[in-house]
């Protein structure tokens, strides 16, 4: 990949990569949108500010890109405190944030996880504002959003809010860092919250892979320390009984197997005269937390970020009097305020010699873990000597090593790791820039190349994969394919020859700059080397420039952090080599970091099924060693070793030394250094179509529909030339709608005309299809990933989507070129064809191997998702019926499919141009891709079944639910390592889902609407009940999902129907769900069950009593969320696509104009949500989700290894009274499956004589051929599981 680690989810090159700029151990509390019910009035709202501030210090101003429209104002506050204010006239919502540089680095080794505990005890409460959920409570009722994040380095907290009520959502979170109150029975409750954090990551590869990493660094360093924290490591919940650990399982745990006594043992014992009990670890605990706050929670360490569309004086005027109350507690520790002070039982806390013994021993504890952690400042980091956690003489003084380990999920790993110096203190000439974009790289040439040709490879990045003032560790991860596993050694080889390269260039390049060399390749590596520096630095400072800024909540967090580690001025420049070109090429220490890519300084992970057999095997015959050979493994630690917190097994073991001299021996295959940059836009002019006053950034301007420009049979092309954004990039999207995706033709008998039918087969070879073209066009458009254009290709029940972004220069030339190439259609053997054996085998393995492992590396949450779309939205038998189709998959079948899709001459093309883009260039561009895709046709033999009118045009689809008929799943995760169960109830709305003014009733706008606010209502009630106050679980939440199912348009006018060309165009209906889960092991799933039902059930009485102000709120934060501007040209591109291929066919079908398609559905909605009353949510929510005789009610059970599922009669064994019906196996989801209809308004269920549930319609004739279609569905889908927290949706 590029000079960072990066990862993506695109099928194609990556069009907006995350980049890894902070340490992979980051502890990620999930993001979460709150609700309440009651009301926050300004008239009693008392905010707290004192009476005087001193005048802040103005800082340096702030480097900013010219693309950003953004004022800032950096401030240094009386207190030491640094504030960036920021201004964004085009944002509805007001965030904040404070980063305090004290992580988990700075946990004491006897209380591992502190410093996030202290993240989660902040939250519960002020002193200003005592309530634990009044802070969640007003950001839900404002439209806000929280969040919380502690890394080793850092603990950053964030928020936003509708602007309007910032100041007041400014002055709680300030308070937090003012007075928080860590409350004896907060302290004791949120412990939990914790371990379930914790225990839902031990199904993580990637935290188990992580946690065998820290198992390798030096214990005594800052890296190894255990950062989430779990109920043993910290001991806070004094009760004596089992409330907290009904399985009885917390003595099993890994981490209390390890711990043994617990490390507080001798500091109780010393404090309690040699006895103790769990309430004087709770209380320990506790003063371990407040001296943790005491210590690192002062103004010294933390910085601020305000940002808002209020001007910066008013900013200045909320915030410096808030933030300027923070005081550096540790000068005045002990203070009375804290000792004796009220808890919230109304009790006192301990006053007496114990509690102040506690202190005494906790803030030593605190000081003395504070000395590990590194300070984090790039001018502090200047005198950090090298340490790195990572070092041979911790393998015994014997490197290359190599750790094994066994996945859940079935990967093939290989990971090179290089201990490096540190480059934290400079950010912008980094010889790890440098080294991570020539590895990573994946042009002709590169070690991605070489080993994607061979097949022994699918994917390589590189990068740091940790980073710290003191360290940094540099790896090159790996994926293998099968052949590539049984290679491994050969892989290695070609990375370390790469290595060599780069260092050969260095040194030559050393020599020239040394006068120490004269001829005439010297020279030669330092200009390429130059030329190659210079081209990232352009590339970087072009990115810098050329980008605009994001949502206001992202940039708070990030940037709170960046200037704790480079100032306010470059704290959004640095990375970006503003100053850097070919001249300041750090070519020494380029020199001295290549020299360190040899495999005496490395270690080597291999993850994957086949690499822990062959080490189980190894070790079972060594079994017999000699006491010399026991010797020699104990010297070096060699052998099979256990992680001590989530307890994975790890094998350490020797490289043979025959690999080692081949690693050392010369290159051995062709490489060389990347060449020049094809795709580096020559011009970032603005288009001449654009008017001048259109050239500068206007947000505020409502975004204008694309112009339907050409209209024909077979194409529509659509176009929009912007006149918001001001920047020279533009997107481009080719929808090839072709029913032979996902399709083919069936006759069910007793029909005339053959109709499309879904087919599982036909969708797995589609999907085959896009991914093998990602594979084979990788090498080829790496270039244009580097030099801002991204694309993707993908299949679904629309049909082939092509989408192209980035600037605008090269844009078409890249979509017309991916074009061609996936036109090109000819034999596997043909040199033109992308459909070659070894990108086949590639793909063939690495979505067997998803399938393969898909059950057993799934969280139950997930899993539970799985069998619910599975029965409602999902077309197929299931991962294993998909897993039996790509097994029995040949490149014959990809061929002849892709043969398919160009016979299909039916085929309608959109095409969405929009951005620095004028209407002729849309135009020419149009008339070449139509040009590429006739002689596509033209190749092929015409498929004269496809010149026949389909009665029923497949699309996306769900089913419908028998209302009063309450359905229920019960399954067992099939994941070893999943303590936790998992609920989820759906309730789907019976009236079809709002689509926008011409295509929908007023009954669907104002369902759709109450049921939106409704799920935003019940989100943070819900949250603090069953989270909060009866920690149910770490995740609990409820979301509003909308999904879709097509059906055959019911056209008023058989004239319409003659004009028709092709297939007959679907309809498209909208379907509305509020969705509650909890994922938990705390209690049995079906008790989870009882308490979401009793939270239900009685959370109807809360919403008759909200007053109408308090809906008022909700609704009018719901409808800014949904109106609030787009600010990114992609995110603008993408809505008006979707709304293209979901209705365009169905609105001009209907003899409706491009205009009428829903391109205000936002803003009709908001309308309608403000206009919502409380009597219409109550009958809604009587309606859908309490009456048994109306609601349609799914309820998911997955059952974890704390509680499995027991079966009694043939039924889960339990006090549960919910559902009807019991859905227990496969089988009997199919069979369920196969007796409900499509979601289509023209059908419905009624009740017959026998209380039976049976469909009924207006196209009775119809019914069987639905039924016979419903029978065959079968789709891909399966892998994707709805998304969740879906307000984002615009319909």
């Amino acid at each position: 990949m590029s000079k960072r680690l990066i990862l993506t989810a695109s099928f194609g090159r990556r069009p907006s990569p995350f980049i890894l700029a902070f340490p992979i151990a980051l502890v990620r509390r999930r993001a979460r949108i709150f609700s309440s019910s009651r009301s926050h009035s300004c008239a009693d709202t008392k905010l707290t500010m004192t009476a005087t501030t001193s005048e802040p210090t103005r800082l340096p101003p702030v480097i900013k890109g010219d693309a950003d429209y953004r004022a800032y104002r950096p401030l240094l506050l009386d207190n030491g405190l640094t504030v960036l204010l920021a201004t964004d006239a085009q944002s509805k919502h007001l965030a904040a944030a404070v980063s305090v540089t004290a992580g988990a680095s700075s946990d004491p080794r006897s209380l591992p996880g502190l410093a996030h505990f202290c993240e989660h005890m902040c939250f519960l409460g002020s002193k200003a504002y005592p309530g634990e959920n009044e802070y969640k409570q007003y950001l839900a009722q404002h439209g806000g959003k929280s969040n919380a994040a502690t890394s080793m380095s850092h603990t950053t907290y964030q928020f936003d809010v509708l602007a309007e009520h910032g100041e007041k959502a400014l002055d709680i979170f300030s308070n937090f860092f003012i007075s928080p109150l860590f409350s004896k029975s907060g302290t004791q409750r949120e412990v939990n919250a914790v371990d379930s954090e914790n225990s839902k990551n031990h199904v993580s590869d990637l935290r188990r892979r992580l946690q065998v990493l820290k198992s390798l660094a030096d214990e005594n360093h800052h890296y190894s320390k255990f950062s989430t924290g779990n109920r043993i490591t910290l001991p806070a919940c004094a009760s004596a009984d089992d409330s907290d650990d009904p399985a009885g399982k917390a003595n099993s745990e890994p981490g209390a197997k390890s711990m043994g006594e617990h490390p507080l043992h001798d500091i109780l014992k010393d404090i309690g005269n040699g006895t103790y009990d769990d309430s004087d670890k709770a209380e320990f605990v506790r003063a371990a937390l407040l001296a943790f706050h005491e210590k690192h929670y002062t103004p010294a360490n933390m910085t601020a970020v305000v940002i808002g569309p209020q001007s910066l004086d008013e900013l200045e005027s909320w915030a410096v009097p808030r933030l300027s109350q923070i005081s550096d507690r540790s000068q005045h520790k002990h203070d009375k305020d804290q000792e004796g002070e009220e808890d919230d039982d109304g009790s006192k806390s301990d006053s007496s010699d114990k509690w102040e013994a506690m202190q005494r021993a906790a803030a030593q504890l605190i000081d003395e873990a504070a000395n590990d952690a590194p300070p984090v400042s790039i001018q502090a980091a200047e005198t950090v000597e090298h340490r790195s956690a990572f070092r041979p003489e911790l393998q015994g003084g014997k490197w290359p090593v190599v750790v094994t380990t066994k996945p859940l999920s079935s990967v093939r790993k290989l990971v090179l790791h290089f201990p490096l110096p540190p480059t934290w203190n400079v950010p912008d000439r980094s010889p790890t820039s440098l080294l991570s974009h020539l590895f990573g790289h994946e042009g002709p040439g590169s070690p991605f190349a070489r080993l994607q040709d061979a097949g022994w490879i699918s994917s390589l990045s590189a990068g740091n994969r940790v980073t710290g003032p003191d360290q940094a560790l540099f790896q090159i991860s790996v994926t293998l394919t099968a052949e590539g596993e049984e290679h491994w050694k050969d892989v290695a080889k070609v990375i370390f020859d790469y290595g060599k390269l780069i260092r050969r260039f260095a040194e030559d390049s050393t020599a020239v700059n040394d006068n120490t060399a004269n001829d005439d390749t010297c020279e030669n590596g330092g200009s390429e080397l130059r030329r190659i520096w210079d081209e990232v630095a352009a590339l970087d400072q072009m990115r810098f420039h050329q980008t605009s800024p994001g949502a206001v909540y992202s940039f708070a967090s990030s940037v709170a952090q960046s200037i704790s580690k480079y100032g306010t001025e470059t704290c959004l420049s640095a990375g970006s080599l503003l100053n850097e070109n070919g001249t300041t090429i750090p070519l020494a220490e380029v020199r001295e970091f290549s020299r360190k890519i040899i495999p005496e300084n490395c270690f080597i992970e291999r993850c994957s099924d086949g690499a822990w057999e062959e080490m189980e095997s190894i070790y079972k015959e060594c079994e017999s060693r000699s006491s010399e050979e026991v010797s020699v493994e104990k010297k070096y630690n060699f052998g099979k070793h256990t992680e001590r917190w989530y307890g994975v097994d790890f094998y350490v073991s020797p490289v043979g030394e025959d690999a080692i001299k081949n690693w050392e021996q010369e290159i051995g295959i062709p490489l060389h250094l990347p060449i020049p940059n094809r795709y580096i836009p020559r011009s970032l002019e603005l288009s001449d179509e654009l008017p001048d006053n259109a050239k500068q950034p206007g947000l505020e301007k409502p975004i204008e529909p694309p112009k339907l420009i050409i209209n024909e049979p077979n194409v529509r092309l659509w176009h929009k030339l912007d006149n918001r954004y001001a920047l020279p990039k533009a997107s481009v999207t080719i929808l090839l709608r072709t029913a032979t995706a996902e399709n083919t033709k069936q006759q069910p008998e007793g029909t005339t005309k053959p109709h499309w039918s879904f087919d599982a087969n036909t969708s797995m070879k589609s999907r085959f299809l896009t991914h093998i073209f990602a594979d084979a066009l990788a090498q080829e458009t790496y270039d244009a990933y580097l030099a801002g254009l991204g694309w993707s290709l993908s299949n679904s029940s629309s049909g082939f989507t092509l989408t192209c972004s980035g600037y605008s220069d090269r844009l078409s030339n890249l979509a017309l070129k991916l074009l061609a190439d996936f036109c090109s259609v000819g034999d596997t053997g043909d040199k033109a064809s992308f459909l070659k054996g070894h990108y086949f085998a590639t793909v063939k393995d690495k979505i067997e191997r998803g399938l393969k492992s898909y059950f057993e590396s799934r969280r139950a949450d997930s899993l539970a998702l799985y069998y619910r779309n599975l029965l409602l939205s999902s077309q197929g038998q299931g991962i294993e019926k998909n897993l039996e189709i790509a097994k029995a998959m040949t490149l014959a079948d990809i061929a002849k499919q892709h043969q398919r899709i160009w016979a299909d001459k039916n085929m309608m093309v959109e095409i969405y141009y929009s951005g620095n883009v004028s209407q002729k260039e849309a135009k020419d561009f149009s008339k070449k891709s139509i040009a590429i895709l006739e002689r596509a046709q033209s190749h092929v033999t015409q498929d004269a079944a496809h010149t026949i009118n389909s009665t029923l045009v497949p699309g996306p689809f769900e089913r419908r639910l028998p209302p009063g008929d309450d359905l229920e799943l019960h399954f067992s995760s099939k994941n070893p390592k999943e303590e936790n169960g998992a609920v989820i109830f759906t309730y789907q709305s019976q009236v079809p889902g709002f689509k926008g003014k011409v295509l929908s009733s007023e009954e669907s706008l104002r369902q759709s609407a109450a049921i939106r606010l409704l799920c935003k209502i019940i989100r943070e009630p819900l949250f603090d009940e069953l989270r909060t106050k009866q920690q149910l679980g770490y995740i609990v939440s409820s979301y509003y999902d909308v999904n879709y199912s097509s059906h055959q348009t019911d056209f008023d006018s058989q004239s319409i129907l003659n004009t028709l060309s092709g297939a007959i165009p679907q309809s498209v209906t909208s379907i509305d769900s509020l969705v509650v889960y909890v994922l938990s092991r705390k209690e049995t799933p079906i008790e989870v069950a009882n308490r979401i039902n009793d939270f239900l059930s009685n959370f109807r009485s809360r919403l008759e009593e909200m007053t109408d102000d308090t809906v008022s709120d909700y609704a009018d934060s719901l409808a800014k969320a949904l109106t609030k501007p787009v600010k990114k040209l992609g995110d603008e591109a993408s809505n008006h696509m979707s709304k293209i291929r979901r209705y365009a066919p169905e609105t001009l079908s209907k003899g409706y104009k491009a205009d009428d398609l829903p391109w205000d559905n936002p803003e009709i909605l908001a309308q309608a949500i403000r206009d919502m009353d409380r009597g219409t949510l109550l009958r809604l929510y009587d309606a859908m989700v309490l009456s048994k005789e109306t609601r349609s009610r799914i309820v998911t059970f997955v059952y974890g290894s704390t509680y499995p599922l027991e079966l009694r009669a043939g039924k889960p064994f339990s006090n549960w009274a919910g559902g009807k019906s019991s859905i227990l196996s496969l089988d009997g989801l199919m069979t369920v499956r196969r007796s409900l209809i499509p979601f289509d308004p023209q059908r419905r269920y009624c009740k017959d004589k026998g209380s039976l549930w049976r469909a009924v319609g207006r196209h009775k004739n119809k019914i069987g051929m639905a039924a016979a279609a419903a029978l065959a569905l079968g789709v891909w889908g399966t892998l994707s599981l709805k998304s969740r927290g879906d307000e984002k949706k615009r319909s």
